[in-house]
């Protein structure tokens, strides 16, 4: 079983509780079961057309007691972003007039010092085509307000994209090249939907109207992969893996997936997803095939991120009786291979890549597994040379991105609550040519 669960529980038990007090929606039109194999052909079980709103699941890759929340928080004016002290946030320096970012390692710098938990939230995947994305809640105004931010990576400048007033939301923003997903609500009232907006400029557009619940976007050039959840009319609650088209409008079934599922799009073609411990992929440039299990063995599934330049899937994976804990392994989806690339011991978690290096948290120095208490050392590994740097020292650590020489991350613990940029280059972990340079 996947550790993750034990977090998920209480949250899901509340979400049961508020599922009952909603009124049915719309059904979906697509993807049904009949278009997919079942599960005794290595497929997945689909559900029946009928749903109800729902509110949707939190995130795996963040604890619910030290992360931020999925909740509620609509177009942009403008305005100045303020930290919640109502200092001018992103300059490196807090409301008490000291450097922040001579606290940090050489090469990293604070883009939103805060000390209200969840106010600036990155996710993973929020990282690409040289910006850094992030939301942020201004809790000076009345209402609040959360704004879409974007961080130039070459020059750091911060420009704000979009902003929105409290009860409406900005959450987990997905950028893919000029445009970031993300999802929200009309008028703060549920069901959430899947949303995008232009970093060149426009008002945002909706891409999902299917009157669920609709979470968690990965953002591709054309499509969307995105989480969902309803309660149908027999009761229970219903997770799925779903994708939109943004060139026609279509919303298309994946797969059901469990509560906790973890799910990654290489931008163009793979989604992977993991399903009672099964790994599966689904191709977008061949829906009718259906998801397909990788391999046929079980293991246990935290975190998946694809390198979006070669499609190679990194996984941090429990294979029993191989792996010590959670390792982290490359996949090609295409023929479905498999290359080791770190087994530790204790855990080695929610990974992200681009090129040969991969950003992981290990919890070695932490003496024990990563999902006792989540304390983690920030990592790097070179797929190619195999050298590895601790980037961040002990803490904890969560939305978690790479885009070629920075990282981007939320700290919860020595720096505060707070997101955190780091040029590895400029650090010394890395080389000129993108290599991991050993300590």
């Amino acid at each position: 079983m996947n550790p993750n669960k034990r977090l998920e529980l209480p949250i899901l038990l509340a979400w049961m509780a508020f599922l009952a007090a909603c009124p049915n929606g719309n059904g979906s039109t697509d993807g049904r079961a009949e278009d997919l194999p079942s599960s005794e052909d290595g497929g997945l079980d689909l559900p029946d057309d009928g749903r109800v709103e729902a509110i949707d699941d939190g995130d795996p890759d963040v604890d619910p007691d030290v992360g931020p929340d999925a909740d509620v928080e609509p177009e942009g004016d403008g305005n100045v972003v303020r930290d919640g002290d109502g200092e001018d946030a992103g300059d490196g320096e807090d409301a008490d007039g000291y450097d922040a970012d001579a606290l940090l390692p050489t090469g990293c710098r604070l883009v939103l010092p805060t000390r209200d938990i969840g106010y600036g939230w990155s996710g993973r995947y929020s990282i690409d085509a040289g910006k850094f994305v992030w939301r942020w809640i201004d809790s000076v105004p009345t209402p609040d307000q959360s704004a879409l931010m974007e961080w130039n990576l070459a020059t750091g400048a911060q420009r704000e994209v979009i902003r929105r007033d409290f009860p409406e939301v900005i959450s987990v923003p997905s950028p893919h090249g000029d445009w970031v997903a993300f999802f929200s609500t009309e008028g703060g009232i549920p069901p959430y939907e899947i949303y995008r907006v232009s970093l060149l400029g426009g008002p945002s557009e909706r891409l999902t109207a299917n009157a669920v619940s609709d979470s968690y976007p990965r953002a591709g050039s054309r499509y969307v992969s995105y989480r969902s959840m309803y309660s149908p009319p027999d009761g229970g609650v219903v997770f799925e893996h779903r994708y939109c088209d943004s060139a026609d409008g279509s919303d298309h079934l994946i797969a059901e997936r469990d509560p906790d599922a973890e799910d990654a799009f290489d931008g163009e073609r793979w989604v992977a997803f993991d399903h009672e411990d099964y790994l599966y992929k689904f191709d977008l440039t061949d829906p009718g095939a259906g998801p397909q299990r990788v391999a046929p063995y079980t293991m246990g599934v935290t975190g998946l991120a694809f390198d979006r330049d070669t499609g190679v899937l990194v996984v941090a994976a429990f294979v029993s009786g191989e792996s010590d804990d959670f390792r982290l392994e490359a996949w090609d989806l295409a023929t479905d291979t498999r290359t080791p690339i770190l087994d530790d011991p204790w855990s080695q978690v929610v990974p992200d890549v681009d090129g040969h290096v991969v950003v992981y948290q290990d919890s070695q120095a932490a003496g024990e597994t990563y999902f006792a208490h989540q304390f983690s050392d920030l990592r790097i590994v070179d797929r190619e040379t195999g050298a590895k740097r601790v980037v961040m020292p002990l803490d904890t650590y969560y939305g978690v991105g790479i885009w070629e020489r920075w990282i981007a991350f939320n700290n919860y613990g020595i720096y505060g609550d707070s997101l955190i940029i780091c040029d590895l280059v400029e650090a010394g972990y890395m080389s000129a040519d993108l290599h991991v340079i050993p300590e």
